[in-house]
Parts: C-alpha cells; sequence; structure tokens
C-alpha cells in the first residue's frame, strides 16, 4: 500500500507593519509644498517621480497624496490621477467665514471652560512673542500667529471645534504668509490677540466676540486682495465676489 505524503504548505509571507512615522513624515513635507503652491495649483502631480524623487514606493505616497485630499489641499480624480487644488477667491472667503464661526464659539467656550491660569498662559506665550517680534521673520510671525490662534482655540476644550480650525489655517496659509510679508497693520493686528485674552479673562462674551470677529473680518478682506493676485499671477479664473 502506497504512502500518502503530505506536504506541508509553506507559510504565508506576514506582512510587514506600516511605519506610521515615516508616513507622517511624508505626508508633513508634501503638505508644505501643498501650502506653498510648490505644486501648481490645477496641475497634476507626477506620483512616479514624486516618489523617485523622494525615495518612496507608492502606497505610502499614495496614502499621504490622500490626507492631503481629505484636507482639502488636493482633488483626486479617477482614473486621472490627484491635482493641486486650483485657487478659489470664493473658496477662500468662504473659509474666512467658517474661521469666523468657529474661532467666536471657541471665545464663546473660552469664557465658560477656560481657568485663569489657562488663560495667562496664553496672554504669557503672546507677549513673549511680541518681546522677539522685531527679530522675527515673516514665515516665524506666521507660525507664531497661527500657533496663538491654536492656543485660543484650545480653550474652549472641544477636540472637534479645535481639528476643524487645524483644517482652515492650513488652507488659507500661502495667503496669510504674504499678507504677513505685506502688511502695514500687523502691530493692529497683533494688539486684538492681547485684546480678546484680556475680554476673556474678564468673561465680557459680547466683547470678546466682537473682538474676535472684528479681527478675523480684517483678515478676510485682506486674504481675498492676495488670492486675487495668486489668482493672476497663476493664470487662472477667479470669482469676483460682490463688495
Amino acid at each position: 500500500m502506497a504512502t500518502t505524503i503530505r506536504r506541508r504548505a509553506a507559510p504565508k509571507p506576514v506582512p510587514r507593519p506600516r511605519d506610521e512615522s515615516s508616513v507622517e513624515r511624508l505626508h508633513l513635507a508634501l503638505r508644505e509644498r501643498a501650502m506653498r503652491y510648490v505644486f501648481r495649483p490645477g496641475a497634476r502631480i507626477n506620483e512616479q517621480a514624486l516618489g523617485r524623487e523622494l525615495g518612496v514606493s507608492r502606497a505610502p505616497l499614495r496614502e499621504a497624496l490622500n490626507r492631503l485630499v481629505a484636507e482639502g489641499l488636493l482633488d483626486f480624480v479617477m482614473n486621472k490621477g490627484f491635482f493641486r487644488k486650483e485657487i478659489s477667491v470664493d473658496e477662500v472667503y468662504d473659509l474666512y467665514q467658517v474661521r469666523i464661526a468657529l474661532e467666536c464659539r471657541a471665545v464663546s467656550l473660552a469664557i465658560q471652560r477656560a481657568g485663569d491660569e489657562e488663560i495667562r498662559a496664553v496672554r504669557d506665550y503672546w507677549s513673549g512673542v511680541m518681546a522677539h517680534s522685531a527679530a522675527m521673520s515673516s514665515a516665524d510671525l506666521l507660525l507664531a500667529d497661527e500657533e496663538f490662534h491654536r492656543r485660543l482655540t484650545a480653550l474652549a476644550k472641544n477636540k472637534e471645534l479645535s481639528a476643524f480650525m487645524d483644517v482652515v489655517s492650513r488652507r488659507t496659509h500661502m495667503a496669510r504668509h504674504i499678507d504677513i510679508q505685506q502688511s502695514a497693520w500687523n502691530a493692529k493686528a497683533f494688539d486684538a490677540h492681547a485684546e480678546v485674552l484680556d475680554l476673556i479673562g474678564q468673561r465680557r462674551k459680547e466683547e470678546a466676540v466682537a473682538c474676535i470677529t472684528g479681527h478675523i473680518d480684517m483678515s478676510l478682506q485682506r486674504a481675498v486682495e492676495i488670492t486675487k493676485e495668486m489668482v493672476a499671477e497663476f493664470f487662472l479664473v477667479g470669482s469676483v465676489l460682490p463688495s
């Protein structure tokens, strides 16, 4: 009687765990390019060339690019690929309207939830920035300004609100960077930071909300002007908002 020899099946290869830190670093590097329009608005992103340049495989590159789609910095078109989102005046205007709504709510919640020490910590942070502002580059000032608004929003103690604010800040980053480079009203704008914190600390809700609204409204007008200039620079068609 013949003996049947059963061969043991070769073990399946164990999938390699994803290196989340590598994907995150790649995501941040590509986000920086997108925010600074290294990727030209409306242009298709050449994934193969980008992968070769950065020395990464297709899977982590695609994951990083998809994150930028979720953040509103890129578009994905089926069977065509990833594209840098075009510059839109209407979109910037709408984003600033969202920012006003979010920060007004953040101020209202901060008055209810933030302790005096927490408010003082944000005030101390901004005082430190202002003490060194004369020696800071426009890029550093922008980062400090964004950090101030992040800390201000964090006083509301609402993680979802903070997450939405981060998205809005990233999508308006370039217009704000140009604004800080060009603007003559920075001192007035930056003074509003200290003022709104004082009003929050005094629990004066209506005045604090009015202060932050006026502050962002001023930024909105400049951002719309700058976006129109960027549209012209990149030879794109932008919508003209009513005055």
